[in-house]
């Protein structure tokens, strides 16, 4: 699980959250997602893996349960 009901809360518009990474046997480098846009219910996320953006994940709190699209 990437956040929890509580961090999705808490999270602001530049905040970074850590990610494991794509390989963990071959790297510990982890994936930063950083909050690109948020609205009560939703935050989209821009994601860099070694400095390379991957694209854009959205996080969306429903009632408490977290669905994300990436």
């Amino acid at each position: 699980m990437l956040l929890t009901p509580e961090e999705f809360g808490q999270l602001k518009v530049d905040d970074t959250v850590e990610a494991d990474g794509l390989f963990p046997p071959l790297s510990k480098e982890p994936m930063v997602l950083r909050v690109a846009e948020r609205s009560e219910t939703k935050i989209e996320f821009v994601v860099t893996y070694f400095g390379v953006t991957l694209g854009r994940w959205q996080a969306e709190n429903d009632q408490g349960r977290l669905t994300w699209r990436f």
